[in-house]
């Protein structure tokens, strides 16, 4: 190697290595295209994280409104819990007293401009354990800075479906069951209602539904009785601690139900970037290419296409990095943002 080229190459080195080592760990958002699904999806969903919730409460109605009709989202991701009294209500904590529930009631959400609230007294309890009225009255929210009470009701299911039915641009809506497994038999019980209540709006709804949940034995109690719905397993990737991969693919799961949906979702890391572990965001990828390898040889040899949703994603090299990979929607807190870069890279939203 002559002096000249020598130089270059421990300049190109040297250069590398400061971009390499000036740049935050988990900021890099690389994306290897070539390990992505080799069935790219044309139509794509962009899915709200209920709601709009810069402006408005979570999982209530006005949140949804402006999330589908001025920000560009045209599919909902919303949260069910039910009441003592069988009502099914638009509510993401099942249990006030979970370890996430409390840090949501005291911090809040760093993209939600209100937080949730729960008594005190004897009315802090499970939903499961409460009647809607007891639920309603001792139950909201709260602005996160002033600590002001939202004067917004905490919707039904029923209201939901009322007012999504009237809603053209809406494609999906994506239900979350927070039931958990210790409670499962209520699944049953709250699909049932939700049936009923679809069965009363006219004209029907023209949007697909989607029943997600995180356990396999919640699913297994309803995923064979209403034809209404498509189910999805909703694998939750720790930020730390993987060791097998093939263990948290989500595909396989989707194969032995039959669920024509598959949810991939990437948890929240709280604490700061740890150099020992893997960057999350990098599991989480090469989690999803296994998934995608998987689901596209279940494609070739069934001809059975399972759609692939990933959650929860805000940041732009993120969102086209997904898309590029051939993820069919992703649940976003900026349905604005994320509709902007799936059409600016030719996917199919109305």
């Amino acid at each position: 190697m002559t002096r000249k080229n020598k130089r270059r190459f421990f300049l190109c080195f040297w250069v590398a290595f400061l971009f390499l080592n000036c740049i935050p760990r988990y900021g890099l958002a690389k994306c290897p295209t070539r390990m992505g699904s080799i069935f790219t999806p044309d139509h794509f969903l962009v899915i709200t994280h209920r709601g709009a919730v810069s402006k408005f409460p979570e999982n209530t109605i006005p949140a949804l409104q402006q999330a589908l009709n001025v920000d560009g989202a045209n599919a909902l991701e919303v949260d069910l819990s039910l009441t003592r009294d069988r009502e099914i209500v638009l509510w993401h904590d099942w249990d006030p007293n979970d370890p996430l529930a409390l840090i949501r009631q005291e911090k809040g959400e760093s993209v939600e401009k209100f937080k949730p609230y729960s008594p005190s007294s004897e009315w802090r309890k499970k939903v499961s354990k409460l009647t809607l009225a007891e639920f309603t009255e001792h139950y909201g929210y709260e602005d996160r800075i002033t600590n002001t009470k939202a004067a917004i009701k905490i919707p039904t299911f029923l209201d939901l479906m009322e007012w999504a039915a009237q809603q053209d641009k809406l494609k999906l809506v994506l239900l979350k069951l927070q039931i958990p497994a210790d409670e499962r038999h209520l699944a049953p019980i709250m699909l049932k209602k939700m049936q009923l209540a679809i069965g009363s709006i006219y004209p029907a709804p023209r949007f697909q539904f989607i029943v997600s949940t995180p356990h396999k034995e919640v699913l297994n109690l309803i995923r064979n009785r209403f034809d209404e719905f498509s189910f999805s397993y909703d694998r939750e990737i720790p930020p730390t601690g993987i060791i097998n991969y093939h263990g948290f693919t989500t595909v396989p799961s989707a194969m032995d139900f039959k669920n024509s949906f598959a949810g991939i979702g990437l948890l929240v890391h709280t604490g700061p970037p740890d150099s020992s572990t893997p960057d999350p965001w990098l599991t989480y990828k090469y989690i999803l290419t296994l998934d995608f390898k998987i689901r596209d040889g279940y494609k070739q040899s069934s001809s059975n296409y399972i759609k692939i949703i990933s959650w929860t994603f805000n940041d732009e090299k993120k969102l086209r990095c997904l898309i590029n990979l051939g993820v069919d929607g992703i649940v976003t807190d900026n349905p604005k943002m994320l509709r902007r870069i799936a059409l600016d890279m030719g996917k199919i939203l109305d």
